[in-house]
């Protein structure tokens, strides 16, 4: 609180000679010494003057005042005020250290410390003095008057204080009341508190609500209408006079009002309580029209509810274009449910694959129904081909992606497949053809297995192959590159010999990309500690398994991408 709240010059300022010269007209009495004669004989050895001094201005400084030497540090004079304020006997406040005096009684006192060091000219300061279990505020002015000789003038300013305190705590608790209010409760309260009497109230509600465009009724405390406004009979057709005495519902209700919404509007009419309702009412020439009803209880100086204001808005263009919206989102959902069921015909089922291994299990989880993640199997002389890929993006854009590649597969697959690697070129070459210089196009994992040499050759494209032997995870990487546009090369073909009990893993990375609530990957780290513990398992109850694992994983976080997993067993 206490604080130099500003500071003068060294040398003599304008301000400073104004404020010199009003202290010295506010010391200057009708037959008393002047200020200076009052230093003067306080400064001399001459007892007799010092008294007959201290007797003339005992009635002129009410103040505390204190003019200081500060090269001898000692007090040159105080005022009545000030002896009596801090206690002080009159002949010892001269002998009193001026410094430690003030320092022990002030606070804080850095910024008095700081005039008092640098000599400032002036300033204005401010102070708090405890006595006797009482705080005191003090404000006052800090002034050179001459050389070393200064001067603190005082004023207490302790009432003031305290009354700012309470001023400051009350509009403290106003503020927080009025936060806590709504702005209908506002507007309600305003209302209540402007209009004095059922005439005035109706006469300032009508002045207001006969230049808006929506329509407003005002009702009596049965609902019986007795006034509405011109936007109220452009909407309806219905002038004041056909309306007035009765109750709006009856004329305006048709054969498509919803009964439930009737029951809902009377129920709430009932409470007195202010609400908000849709409702289908109709012309007075037929025609159906939307209303957005915003009703309110109005009240008198007792808080009675005296009568009801409705504020309608005709949303009837709203409607219209929501239930366009609602028709175009129910074709949307239409072909997206037919789409989902035709790309899941270009997924052979799983179970055919058991013709060639032991077991085989997939989940195909897509992120929009229909996705971007596909498989394939054809079987060959001896042994099968398999593949997975995996499109660019998800949705129905990947999903065209994957029935190009489906397609591209299946026909291939109608002769024998000789070699992955002109297999992988012949896709290629119908990316770029069909799809230009765009980044679009898929990841894709080949096999071809051979049953009775159990020799599996495997080309990838970004989709590794993962082989579980004996509980020990082999992993056969693809390419770094997808099949697209910008690939520049074949990826390597690579040929492994199986084991009877071999288990082989083909997966999109919707697997190991899903994210948890914190923003952290499933990974292909977590995914192989996970196969390796749960080798023992049957293939369906290990899948069963990882589902539940990305299930906990993902929390109520969205799935991240389309998901897709293959396992098999030799």
């Amino acid at each position: 609180m206490a604080s130099l709240r500003k500071e003068g010059s060294q040398g003599p300022e304008p301000q400073s000679l104004i404020f010199c010269c009003y202290i010295l007209s506010w010391l200057i009495c009708i037959a008393m010494p002047t200020f200076w004669e009052a230093i003067t004989l306080l400064t001399s050895k001459r007892n007799r003057d010092l008294q007959e001094v201290a007797q003339l201005i005992s009635n002129v400084f009410p103040d505390p005042i204190f003019v200081i030497d500060l090269e001898a540090n000692r007090f040159v004079w105080v005022s009545p005020g000030g002896i009596s304020l801090f206690g002080l006997d009159v002949e010892e406040s001269f002998s009193l250290p001026a410094y430690e005096f003030l320092k022990a009684n002030l606070t804080p006192f850095d910024a008095l410390a700081i005039l008092w060091s640098e000599r400032r000219a002036q300033a204005e300061v401010a102070f708090a003095y405890n006595s006797e279990g009482k705080t005191y505020f003090l404000q006052g002015y800090w002034i050179r008057l001459k050389e070393d000789l200064f001067a603190l003038v005082l004023r207490d300013v302790t009432e003031l204080h305290h009354t700012q305190e309470e001023l400051a705590k009350y509009a403290e608790e106003l503020a927080q009341q009025v936060q806590t209010l709504t702005q209908l409760k506002e507007a309600l309260q305003r209302a209540n508190e402007t209009l004095q009497a059922q005439s005035e109230q109706l006469r300032l509600l009508a002045a207001v609500a006969a230049h808006t465009d929506n329509a407003v009724i005002i009702t009596d405390a049965e609902g019986k209408a007795i006034w509405v406004n011109r936007g109220f009979e452009k909407l309806t057709g219905y002038t004041l006079e056909e309306v007035k005495g009765k109750i709006p519902g009856k004329l305006l209700q048709g054969p498509d009002t919803d009964p439930n919404t009737i029951a809902r509007i009377r129920e709430k009419l009932r409470k007195k309580e202010p609400f908000v309702e849709e409702i289908l009412n109709y012309t007075r020439d037929g025609r159906p029209y939307w209303l957005r009803l915003y009703i309110t209880p109005l009240t008198d100086e007792l808080n009675r509810v005296t009568h009801f204001m409705a504020i309608e808005l005709d949303i009837t263009e709203d409607k219209k274009r929501l239930q366009q919206l609602e028709t175009q989102l129910r074709d949307i959902q239409e072909a997206r449910s037919y789409a989902e069921r035709i790309f899941r015909r270009f997924l052979p089922p799983v179970e055919g694959l058991r013709e060639t291994f032991r077991d085989a299990q997939v989940w195909n989880a897509p992120l929009d129904g229909v996705g971007g993640d596909f498989y394939f199997y054809a079987p060959q002389e001896g042994g099968v081909f398999v593949a997975l890929g995996d499109s660019t993006g998800h949705g129905a854009a990947a999903a065209l992606i994957s029935v190009y590649a489906l397609t591209s597969l299946w026909r291939a697959s109608r002769q024998p497949i000789g070699n992955l690697s002109s297999l992988y070129q012949e896709l290629l070459e119908g990316v770029v053809l069909s799809m230009g210089e765009g980044t679009e196009g898929f990841e894709l994992a080949l096999l071809k297995y051979d049953r009775a040499t159990m020799r599996l050759e495997y080309l990838g494209a970004r989709r590794p192959l993962w082989i579980f032997r004996q509980g020990q995870l082999h992993q056969v990487r693809g390419s770094r590159s997808d099949i697209s546009s910008h690939t520049a090369s074949i990826p390597t073909l690579q040929a492994v010999y199986l084991q009877p009990g071999d288990r082989l893993y083909l997966f999109s990375d919707g697997v190991i990309d899903q994210l948890n609530p914190e923003g952290k990957k499933f990974s292909s780290n977590r995914l192989a500690r996970f196969l390796e513990v749960n080798q023992y398992l049957d293939l369906s109850e290990q899948v069963a398994l990882l589902k539940e694992a990305i299930a906990q994983w993902r929390g109520p976080a969205p799935q991240t991408d389309d998901i897709l997993f293959l396992a098999l067993e030799v």
